[in-house]
């Protein structure tokens, strides 16, 4: 459209003024409609256009300007004028929808999924988003107040409409204003203490008058704090307060004060300003949360008038850039620009000034709350406001508070760290602090002593990463938390170990010619066969090498290993890895070309990389030693997770999943069971021989459904499974290694789960019983029966026979077998020999009697063969419980004769009587002597379950009853005190490794004492030898920390195994077993959790027994394990919890309902009475004191090794000075053991007894 231009006449010097430049003619887009979204955000122009800054008329010499330029001063050009009909068309279009959405509704009276673009609409919305807050503002106890107070918390209005009424009461007296403020905020500190007018205009007295109100309000009556009080009528208080402060500076921007009156932010700065430096902690939290309240307002402001500045500074650009520049529209534009820049540089100078006069100190106060507030406003700050607090000098406190002893403090910073980098704008401005804090940021994810901290900075570090700003060792560091004990850490780090092997994929191809790489590897949907190469091969090389250097290869010269907790092997730690990032790694999915990548011959591929393209591809993806073990156990979790992975959940007719879906699966899992049948018996003829990667075929094994393959239907099927069997008895035969034979036993149950494979199954395991039985064990018993009879090898073939037929016993009901007889070799010479296989599983029990005769190396074999003896007869008790269980139910009295109980008595006494000088005669802490005393306890365990058996009629014998109630007798005397001697050392060890001198050892004082009965000792649990400190010697030595003292320690004690209480502390080499590749804070660590391992494992054992009631003298058994309860770590007090009897548990219930705690310190904030003191608030700072020696902060968030080290004077002084390493007790540091609850591990240092408030530790227990 064009446009009509006014031009001058001829005697334009005597012109009449034309009414277009005083006015201009009404344009549609800039007239204000209802409903339009075009009202407030293109005022400006109008606003400009209509008359000059005076509101006079132009002067001649602007007309003649205007003559030039060929257009007049306020009208708007004709681009601008199409430009905005062109965008109100558009809008117009929009809006009809949403005009007709209004009266379309659904069934549940909810409008479509359509939205208006009409500002009323979103106002509306954003009401609603509200409404908790309002509902929280809307309270009638607090609609009773009066004042500013009322109008905040008690009208429900939102937090600008408080703002607008105080403000309205400021237009009208800044000092009534200024006054109604301050005595709000001392309202909702809680103090009864007022200023008035006088003080308000006294500024110079602020710190004075502060003082009597800090002083008035430390006698007045006990009240609560409304920020942080329990009751229902303060709920939401905090949130209202923070946003009525926010708006504060909004209303006194909108006004123009903020610029205008400049006194007046300033003199309320100064009151709240000098309140957060208050020792009273109420005062300074509600004091900093006002202050940086009004500081997020101010960089609201802030950032508005940037944006608008940076608006008006590109119109003026676009108005020089024209031919013909409107002179007065650039001044204009100038003089609004200089305006702007003004307002902000007040705003600078006011956000400086909270930050250095509030912030700088309260970042870093003792409440933990307000620490957690600072970080988020900062992180608020620095995102709002990115021209100013974008700056190393105010991103560096939030590297500091990363040092921060509180975990939600961390975690705050770590989450605004992440928003900060999340915008890729603020990358090039956040370099500086990256490489200033990047250490600490990986510390805090590889060691923080909080999950949830870890977890957070794991995702931040993966940010980094993206960012390129990681060093390759940061990387290396970060990688290696994929085999981390904490799922949720190994969750969190999948994504970053995935991008670490999708660059070294990308590495490995870089220099590869497209075009022809795609010729030679082609995609995996583009070949025909498994076996075929694919792109898919250097990806699965990548991870196999990514794998194996970070968890246990050599990377930069050092050689590294990391420990799972509760795994042992590499294998399940790469199991572990692989679940993590199977669903972050699409290549897993494509489990059969990993399996056709494995059992291609790599021996085939080229050396010489260097010739063609080809070559170095084969270069590429041939796997080195060691990767296909690795890509075995990734192989069989990433089938698993194929096979197993949950299909969606799309309702059905009847809400559950559609047939197709159902179908879909069915047909997964017999591609995969059809795919396996091919795979597996490849697999054990090219890996079988290695037991690292027998073990994960014999696992993939497991997932094999024979059911689910047609072909094992017919005859030919019938020989396939009889060779899969066969192939897993030849791993079951040919392999020594425990973890071999326990997964090919673990195969061959799953064989017999199974339809098609469960005769050929049953078939083979009655096959390797007769196989172990007559070709194994017969010919070296024929040659010597007793310890030490045959040579070292015959012993292990000995002991190696006796492990397997262990592990058989569990598959299935062994019973018969061990009640036959033993299948002698040579029966002509052995033709008046009656032995039943238990008669010589007995006799092998027997070897573990200890002689002087034996070799230790053969008696170290001897031991194993006597342990696993023990397994076997266990096995058989546990078979014949469920067989009697079945008889009982099916009422077969046939089953349940006399004679038949009556056997299964004598058998279980004569395996106590062959178990009890195997024990006695050891020292406590064997290995062979704990692993009899857990059997001995599970086999009076379990046939204590059969005194009550009943039929389903009730139609036992009565003599059979009474059979079953000689099941139920106690454990022999002997073994009980063997059990109790090992459980005390046991307790010793765990005391010792983690340095707890508090711990009583009743058996060692009793030893020691000569008024102790020898007879008896264990029925007086507390009793004490006051002059007698030997024993406690040996628990205050530090903890083991050399070889040395080991070595001294077993001079020491070679007289005896049972007088020598402190023997129980060298005798554990074979419960440990600690691996000697270890650091040594890996072999302590791993120490400690061995103790408290076998510890609990024997105590639950008692437990049980205690239940079951099987222990003589339960009452002081019960006793005895009352005596370290809390003393020994979580583990430990929870098993011990549920031996309490129900009078024990109801009286302790009852304690700890009605135990009233102490007195406390008065705590700044809370009412604790009158007379409260104040307390200092930092370490440093204006208004602070300092009390004590300076705590480092940053050690308490680092788990920290020392703690197992330390001596009685380190522990007295950390205590005394407030070491942060005592905050590990409010859980901010990992122990090496769980500790007891935060009062438990408070009395350790004062209690060196261990005799404290016996209710006191009781409720401590639960």
């Amino acid at each position: 459209m064009a446009t009509t231009v006014a031009t001058p006449t001829s005697n334009g010097t005597n012109r009449r003024k034309s009414g277009r430049v005083v006015q201009a003619p009404p344009v549609f887009s800039q007239e204000q409609h209802h409903g339009s979204i075009i009202d407030s955000a293109k005022r400006k122009r109008p606003r400009d256009v209509a008359n000059d800054d005076d509101g006079n008329e132009v002067e001649d010499d602007d007309e003649m300007q205007s003559e030039d330029s060929g257009e007049d001063e306020g009208e708007p050009d004709e681009e601008e004028l199409r430009e905005k009909k062109r965008k109100q068309r558009a809008r117009q279009a929009v809006a009809k929808p949403a005009a007709k959405r209004a009266r379309t509704k659904t069934n549940n009276n909810t409008t479509l999924a359509i939205r208006s673009a009409a500002r009323p609409a979103n106002k509306t919305v954003k009401k609603a988003s509200k409404a908790a807050k309002d509902k929280a503002r809307s309270r009638q106890s607090q609609a009773q107040s009066s004042g500013l107070y009322a109008d905040v918390f008690g009208k429900g209005n939102d937090a600008e409409a408080a703002a607008t009424t105080w403000h309205s009461r400021l237009e009208g007296d800044h000092v009534a204003g200024i006054t109604d403020m301050v005595n709000f905020v001392l309202q909702v500190v809680g103090c009864d203490a007022r200023v008035t007018m006088d003080d308000i205009n006294d500024v110079d007295n602020i710190p004075n008058k502060l003082s009597d109100i800090l002083e008035q309000y430390s006698e007045q009556e006990e009240g609560d704090y409304p920020l942080s009080g329990k009751q229902k009528s303060f709920h939401g208080m905090k949130e209202v307060y923070s946003d009525f402060f926010r708006a504060i500076p909004h209303a006194l921007h909108n006004s123009g004060l903020m610029y205008e009156e400049v006194a007046i932010y300033d003199n309320l700065h100064v009151w709240i300003a000098t309140m957060s430096a208050a020792s009273y902690r109420s005062f300074r939290v509600t004091a900093t949360l006002a202050s940086l309240a009004m500081s997020t307002g101010l960089t609201e402001i802030a950032k508005e008038i940037q944006q608008g500045v940076s608006a008006t500074k590109q119109q003026l650009d676009a108005e020089k850039k024209k031919k013909s520049a409107n002179k007065a529209r650039i001044a204009k534009l100038q003089e609004e620009m200089a305006r702007e820049e003004k307002r902000l540089e007040v705003i600078d100078t006011q956000l400086k000034d909270e930050f250095d006069i509030v912030y700088t100190h309260r970042y870093r106060d003792v409440e933990e709350k307000l620490r957690v507030e600072c970080a988020r406003a900062m992180g608020t700050w620095i995102q709002t406001y990115r021209h100013l607090f974008l700056e190393s000098t105010y991103l560096r406190y939030l590297g500091w508070v990363m040092s921060d002893p509180h975990a939600a403090t961390r975690l705050e910073v770590i989450r605004q760290l992440k928003a900060i980098y999340r915008n890729r704008s603020n990358l090039a401005q956040m370099r500086g602090f990256t490489d200033r804090f990047r250490a600490r940021m990986v510390e805090m994810g590889t060691r923080d002593a909080d999950l949830t901290v870890r977890v957070e900075t794991i995702e931040l570090l993966n940010m980094l990463r993206s960012a390129e700003m990681l060093e390759p060792d940061d990387i290396d560091t970060i990688g290696q938390l994929i085999f981390d004990d904490g799922a949720l850490v190994r969750r969190a780090v999948a994504q970053f170990v995935v991008s670490n092997i999708q660059d070294l994929y990308n590495a490995s191809v870089e220099d590869f010619d497209r075009e022809e790489y795609n010729t030679i590897l082609p995609d995996v949907d583009k070949i025909d066969d498994f076996d075929e190469p694919c792109k898919l091969w250097i990806k699965f090389k990548a991870l196999a090498q990514i794998l194996g250097a970070q968890a246990g290869g050599t990377v930069n010269g050092t050689k590294r290993h990391v420990h799972v907790a509760g795994v042992e092997n590499l294998s399940s730690k790469y199991m572990v890895a692989t679940q993590s990032i199977f669903y972050h790694m699409p290549e897993l999915q494509e489990w059969e070309s990993l399996t056709g990548y494995l059992l291609h011959d790599h021996s085939t591929a080229t050396k010489d990389s260097a010739t063609d393209l080809a070559s170095a591809v084969q270069a590429a993806y041939k796997l080195q030693a060691g990767e296909e073990s690795i890509l075995l156990d990734v192989l069989f979790v990433a089938a698993k997770l194929f096979i197993l992975q949950p299909d969606e959940n799309k309702p059905g007719q009847k809400g559950g999943r559609l047939k197709k879906e159902r179908d879909e699966s069915k047909k997964r899992q017999e591609t995969a069971a059809h795919n396996l049948s091919a795979f597996i018996p490849k697999l054990y003829n090219k890996f079988g021989s290695i037991p690292e990667a027998a073990k994960s075929i014999l696992r993939l094994n497991q997932l094999f459904n024979p059911d689910l393959v047609d072909e094992f239907e017919d005859d030919d099927g019938e020989g396939e499974i009889n060779t899969m069997v066969s192939n897993i008895s030849n791993q079951f035969t040919s392999h020594q290694d425990e973890e071999v034979l326990a997964e090919a036993v673990r195969t061959l149950r799953a064989a017999l789960t199974h339809e098609a494979s469960r005769e050929a199954a049953m078939r083979k395991v009655n096959d390797l019983w007769k196989e172990q039985l007559s070709f194994s064990l017969s010919p070296l018993l024929l040659d010597g029966q007793g310890r030490g009879s045959l040579d070292r090898e015959r012993t292990r073939q000995l002991s190696d026979a006796t492990s397997r037929l262990a592990q058989l016993a569990s598959v299935k009901d062994c019973c018969e077998t061990i009640e036959g007889r033993f299948p002698w070799v040579n029966r002509q010479s052995t033709r008046k020999r009656t032995d039943t296989v238990m008669d010589i599983l007995l006799q092998l029990v027997r070897r573990g009697n200890l002689d002087d005769d034996t070799p230790p190396e053969t008696a170290e074999l001897e031991d194993q063969v006597c342990q696993s003896s023990i397994k076997i007869l266990l096995f058989y008790y546990r078979w014949k419980a469920v067989a009697m269980r079945k008889a009982a139910s099916d009422n077969d009295n046939g089953r349940l004769t006399t004679q038949t109980l009556t056997q299964l008595v004598k058998h279980k006494n004569e395996f106590t009587e062959a178990l009890v000088p195997v024990v006695v005669a050891r020292k406590p802490l064997d290995s062979t002597r704990l692993a009899a005393l857990l059997s001995a306890l599970d086999l009076y365990v379990l046939l204590a379950t059969c005194r009550n058996l009943k039929s389903d009629k009730n139609t036992l014998n009565t003599d059979e009853g009474v059979d079953l109630q000689d099941f139920a007798r106690e454990v022999n005397e002997s073994l009980m005190a063997a059990i109790m001697e090992t459980h005390e050392a046991l307790e010793k060890r765990l005391a010792r490794r983690t340095n707890k001198k508090n711990i009583e050892l009743p058996l060692a004082k009793a030893r020691k004492s000569k008024h102790q009965s020898k007879e008896n000792p264990i029925t007086s649990p507390g009793t004490d030898d006051p002059n007698n400190n030997d024993e406690e010697e040996a628990v205050d030595r530090p903890p083991e920390d050399s070889d040395d003292e080991d070595a001294t320690t077993n001079n020491r004690n070679k007289s005896t195994a049972n007088d020598s209480s402190s023997s129980d502390d060298d005798d554990d080499d074979n419960v440990d077993n600690v691996d000697t590749t270890l650091s040594q804070k890996e072999a302590k660590r791993k120490a400690i959790l061995v103790a408290e391992t076998s510890l609990c494992e024997l105590t639950a054992k008692i437990v049980l027994a205690l239940l079951a009631r099987v222990i003589p003298n339960p009452k002081a058994i019960r006793a005895r394990l009352q005596v370290n309860r809390t003393k020994l770590g979580k583990s430990y007090t929870q098993v011990i919890a549920y031996a309490d009897d129900k009078k024990d548990k109801n009286r302790r219930k009852s304690k700890a309902g009605s135990a009233t705690p102490g007195p406390k310190t008065p705590v700044r904030g809370t009412a604790a009475g009158k007379g409260r003191k104040a307390v200092p608030t930092t370490t440093g700072g204006g208004s602070s004191r300092k009390v004590g020696k300076a705590v480092p902060i940053s050690e308490a968030m680092v788990l920290s090794d020392d703690d197992i080290e330390d001596d009685e004077e380190e522990e007295q002084r950390r205590r005394e000075d407030d070491d942060p390493e005592v905050l590990r007790e409010q859980g901010l540091e990992d122990d090496p053991i769980e500790q007891v609850d935060e009062e438990g591990d408070g009395q350790e240092g004062s209690n060196e007894d261990g005799n404290g408030d016996e209710d006191e530790d009781e409720i401590m227990g639960d």
